[in-house]
Order: structure tokens, then C-alpha cells, then sequence
């Protein structure tokens, strides 16, 4: 028996000794050591040294093996699983799948939201979701409905328009022109939300290598559509007043293609860029000759007024104006927008229509319905209204079960931006997640990978989940 015990020891070190061979220098690079871990141990998969079907070393052995916490393998495992490098079997370990040999791309960001996401549409889960920054559907939501009989006044009749329907632009051009940039349809393009505007976005301005400056931290989906067509992305510092003009015009000396910002309000911050910023930034890019993507995607969810777009400081320089209505009235309704100087938007339809000839007519139809809709006001500042009373929900009880925990008051949006009492953000999420409440953290949101002491929570949800995602916070945090 007791040489049995050995055996299976010393089986396990060598198996151990085997996977750490394998990672080469693998702790380099300005990426959290989990991402780092994470990668070597896939890349490794993926040139066969590990294979389908092995069993791979305990956390805690692995943690020992590499000089590194529990929490970070923990982390690493996790985001193999998420992209399907291998699986857990209960009660038996963790084993390779192989899908490094399908040529699949480890580590995209936003994964494990992603992630999520897959398994929530093919399964029910217990997970209180904090991390998930929509709108959900509102029985307040204006009564109105498209069909068949409803589409002959469609332009034009086809539904095919890069640009998008004429109507929906119309209505998105008196949006736009009733925050204070005055707007007329031929400079307005319809997306498929406004993830897709920051995809054609990239698709226009960026080639590989070329650098952007975005905020740091900023929001996830920009980083992925600007890294995605191989930009370098160089980080803005955002203080409580938004983006330092200083700082942007240091930025200048990377020679960036493009400049990404939200000043409108910032995410994952809540700040909203003061107006004496506004107008400065908007000089600095004009006098450079830069072009800035302006993420006006949140908005309408601002708690009073906000000052006008920076693009109405300089209507003549290239500023293209992303809007999203997923973030005005819900998020299941996939429709947004660019506005930009004639020739930007002419550039964005050739774009866009490389990509799908266009969006969905019935869900522009809708989306046109819902702006001109008479009931459509008082719903947005009931919506708001609503919001920030699941904000307040929310601080009180953080305030009562976490007071270590501290934030900036964001001006609006639908989450904030908490700051823990030490750089632990990684592994606690983790944890929490194995607790059944799932947070962001900065990892996606940063791209110099800062802010480890940072998770961002949604308030959006059902007052009985923030109540109780707020209590399982506490277990994990008391039990970390």
C-alpha cells in the first residue's frame, strides 16, 4: 500500500514537473499572471506537448510549481474553461480538451462574459450577474409593434440601405441635434448596434500597428474592435471630470491614427467630460489632425443635463458619434448609429455595407417608432428615475456590508466603478463567481492591464438581486 502511495506521488510530480517544463518564461509581459499562466499552458496545447485527454496538475500544485497564488491558477483554469481548452470533471481533476488545435484565438477579450452569455441561452443559472451593464426589458416601454402591413412605407422598399432607413435617420438626426449637435439624415448611418459602429470604426481608420488612445479604463468592446484590426492601444488617465486634455496632448507624441472616448458618460467611471474639457479636447485633435470616435452609447442615461458633444466644438473636423438605442430603451433592441461630417458617414455606409448590406428594417421600424413615440419622454426620465434608485439600492448596501469598499459617485449609466481595499480584484472575482455572483473587473477594461484593485457592478437588475448579489459579495469577501 504504502509503495502504491509512492508511486501515485511520484506520478504526480512528474506529471507536474512535465506541464511546468512546458511553460518556457511565460511570467513576462504587462498582462494580470493569470491571462499569462493562461496562455502559455494553451499555447502549449496547441504544439501537441499537451494533449487531448491529459490530466492536468491540481491549482494548488500548479500555484506551488510556478510561484504563484492559488487564486491566479484558479483564474487560469477558469479561462481555459471559458475557451474551451479544457474541461473539469468533477470529483476527477482538470483535463486538455484540444481546441488549441482548432486555431482559435485564447483570451479575446470579454471571454468569460461571453462566456456567460453562451451557457445562459442553453441553460438556466443560479449566477446573480453584476458584471452585465444592459438595459433590461421594461413593461413601461411604449406600446407599439411592426408588421408586415407596417413595412410598405419603407425606404427603400428593398430594406437593403447600408445607410439605413430613411425615416429611423431622420429620427436619430433630431436626437442628435436635440443634445446640441445640429445633425441632418445624410450625416447619420444606422448600425447593428453600436458595437458594430466601433467595429466599421476600426474598419475605416485602423490598419495593424497603428496606434489609438482610448481611456483607461474604458469599455471592453472598444478594446476588442480596435485590437481586433491590430491597433496598439496607449491609455488616457480619466479623473472625476473625464479625460485630461494635458494628458491627450502628451498622448499626441505616439502618432496615434484615432482617438476613442466617452465623454458621455464615461464607462465603466460614470464620469461625464466637463464642458471647458470638451471644447479643449475637441481643439487639441483638430490642431493634430486626429480623428476621435465619440461613444455617446450611455448617454441618454445621464442624471440631469450633460454639455454638448465634443464633435459640436469642431463640425468640421472628423469626429464620428457612435449612439446606441440598445442603451435608450433595451437591450435586445440591436440598433444604433454614427453621425459624422458628410464624408465620414459616406465612408462609414461603404463600410458597413462590406458587412451586412444593412441592418435589420423591422428593427428600424421600431426603433423609429420608439423615438417619435409621444410617451417615449416621460418613459426615459421614469426609466432614469428608476435607475438611480437601484444605484442608491445598491450603495446603501455595500455601504452596510462592505464599507471598506469605495467609489466615485457615478453621474448616471447603469454601474460603478468600486474600488477594494487592496489589488485583489482577479482572484476575488473568481471566488465570487464559485459564490454565484459574477462582477468585471479591469482586465478587459484596461489596456495596460492597471486598476487590479477595481471591480465594476451593475445596478441594473431587479432589486432583490442587487440585495442579494451584494450578500454573497460579503460571504466571499469575509471568507477571502
Amino acid at each position: 500500500m504504502r509503495n502504491r502511495a509512492t508511486s501515485a506521488r511520484v506520478a504526480r510530480a512528474a506529471a507536474v514537473h512535465h506541464v511546468v517544463g512546458e511553460l518556457g518564461d511565460w511570467a513576462t509581459g504587462g498582462t494580470p499572471l493569470f491571462r499569462l499562466l493562461a496562455r502559455a499552458l494553451a499555447a502549449a496545447v496547441e504544439r501537441g506537448s499537451l494533449t487531448p485527454g491529459e490530466r492536468l496538475p491540481a491549482e494548488r500544485a500548479l500555484a506551488t510549481a510556478v510561484s504563484v497564488s492559488r487564486g491566479t491558477a484558479v483564474a487560469a483554469y477558469d479561462l481555459l474553461v471559458a475557451d474551451g481548452v479544457v474541461e473539469r470533471l468533477g470529483g476527477s481533476g482538470t483535463f486538455v480538451i484540444g481546441a488549441g488545435s482548432l486555431g482559435l484565438p485564447l483570451g479575446r477579450e470579454g471571454s468569460a462574459l461571453v462566456a456567460r452569455l453562451v451557457d445562459r441561452s442553453t441553460s438556466p443559472s443560479s449566477v446573480i450577474d453584476l458584471s452585465i451593464s444592459v438595459l433590461r426589458l421594461s413593461k413601461e416601454l411604449p406600446a407599439t409593434s411592426v408588421g408586415t402591413s407596417d413595412l410598405a412605407d419603407v425606404a427603400p422598399d428593398t430594406g437593403y440601405s447600408p445607410w439605413g432607413l430613411v425615416g429611423l435617420r431622420r429620427a436619430v438626426a433630431h436626437l442628435v441635434s436635440e443634445r446640441g449637435l445640429p445633425t441632418g439624415e445624410d450625416q447619420v448611418v444606422i448600425t447593428t448596434g453600436a458595437q458594430q459602429a466601433l467595429s466599421t470604426a476600426a474598419a475605416c481608420w485602423v490598419r495593424p500597428g497603428d496606434t489609438v488612445l482610448v481611456e483607461d479604463p474604458t469599455y471592453p468592446g472598444a478594446v476588442s474592435a480596435f485590437a481586433a484590426a491590430g491597433a496598439r492601444l496607449v491609455g488616457l488617465p480619466v479623473d472625476r471630470h473625464g479625460v485630461r486634455p494635458d494628458a491627450l496632448r502628451d498622448a499626441l507624441a505616439h502618432h496615434p491614427t484615432l482617438v476613442y472616448l466617452q465623454p458621455t458618460l464615461h464607462s465603466p467611471t460614470g464620469v461625464v467630460l466637463a464642458a471647458n474639457r470638451r471644447r479643449e479636447v475637441a481643439e487639441v485633435l483638430a490642431g493634430a489632425r486626429v480623428p476621435l470616435v465619440e461613444d455617446h452609447a450611455l448617454a441618454g442615461l445621464v442624471w440631469g443635463d450633460a454639455p454638448a458633444p465634443v464633435g459640436a466644438h469642431r463640425p468640421d473636423h472628423a469626429i464620428a458619434v457612435v449612439g446606441s438605442l440598445s442603451k435608450l430603451f433595451w437591450g435586445g433592441l440591436r440598433v444604433g448609429f454614427v453621425r459624422a461630417p458628410a464624408p465620414v458617414a459616406l465612408r462609414f455606409a461603404r463600410v458597413k455595407g462590406t458587412h451586412d448590406l444593412g441592418s435589420s428594417a423591422i428593427s428600424q421600424v421600431l426603433a423609429q417608432r420608439l423615438l417619435e413615440h409621444p410617451d417615449t419622454p416621460a418613459f426615459l426620465t421614469g426609466r432614469n428615475e428608476a435607475l438611480r434608485a437601484r444605484y442608491d439600492q445598491l450603495a446603501t448596501s455595500l455601504r452596510r456590508e462592505l464599507p471598506d469598499w469605495t467609489w466615485t459617485e457615478p453621474s448616471g449609466g447603469l454601474s460603478v466603478w468600486v474600488r477594494l481595499p487592496s489589488p485583489v480584484a482577479e482572484p476575488f472575482a473568481q471566488a465570487a463567481l464559485r459564490n454565484g455572483v459574477a462582477v468585471a473587473t479591469a482586465e478587459a477594461l484596461s489596456p495596460g492591464g492597471g486598476h487590479p484593485d477595481r471591480v465594476r457592478l451593475s445596478f441594473s437588475g431587479p432589486a432583490e438581486e442587487l440585495a442579494e448579489g451584494v450578500q454573497r459579495l460579503a460571504t466571499t469577501w469575509r471568507s477571502t
